[in-house]
């Protein structure tokens, strides 16, 4: 079973993170699952969502597996872009994960690293002056509900996080098992990553 080590840090958005989550670990192959969920934060402990959800976290330090690394965003992202010692702290791991996905703001949070440097990636509409000024060197595509460019997946604002993870699963184990964990979610998968819904 792989890992999906989810970065967590205060007033993450909760869907940016939870959603894709959930649909991750609904991935079967052969009857058996594909993801274990785990969180992470720079210190561990409990994280607050923007929804005051807490959340029990284990330090970066202790991540054993590197093969799925899933980064939210949120208003919290502003500040955070321009602490170096987080940046940096991302940068490592996403560089040692197999795949990286990042949801909304989580984006530009990667943008950072300077790992999405001259590569296409999105964000959330909502914040796309903001997004676009705070990493000049990406080649944003604001048409995408997520895109896809080597390992690294980003996506739009919230929900299309679910639709994102949707199309890694789609991509990894096949477009039927998107489908089937989207009814069993009773979610309507928006499965074209060029769609720009807003």
């Amino acid at each position: 079973m792989k890992a999906v080590n989810v970065l967590l840090f205060e007033r993450f958005t909760t869907m940016d993170a939870l959603g894709p989550a959930e649909a991750l670990s609904r991935a079967l192959d052969d009857g058996r699952k594909c993801y274990e969920i785990e969180y992470f934060s720079a210190t561990g402990g409990l994280v607050g969502s923007s929804t005051n959800a807490k959340i029990w976290t284990r330090k970066l330090s202790e991540i054993a597996k590197f093969d799925v690394l899933l980064v939210p965003g949120g208003f919290a992202a502003r500040e955070l872009a321009h602490e170096g010692e987080f940046i940096a702290a991302l940068g490592e791991l996403a560089r040692r994960h197999e795949y990286v996905i990042t949801v909304c703001t989580g984006s530009c949070l990667l943008a950072k690293t300077g790992l999405l440097d001259d590569i296409e990636a999105t964000s959330n509409k909502l914040s796309w002056q903001w997004a676009i000024l705070e990493a000049p060197s990406v080649r944003w595509v604001r048409a995408a509900r997520w895109c896809v460019s080597g390992k690294f997946y980003t996506s739009s604002g919230v929900s299309a996080g679910i639709d994102e993870a949707l199309g890694f699963i789609a991509d990894m184990h096949g477009r039927d098992e998107a489908q089937r964990i989207a009814r069993t979610m009773e979610y309507v998968y928006n499965s074209d990553k060029n769609a720009e819904l807003f």
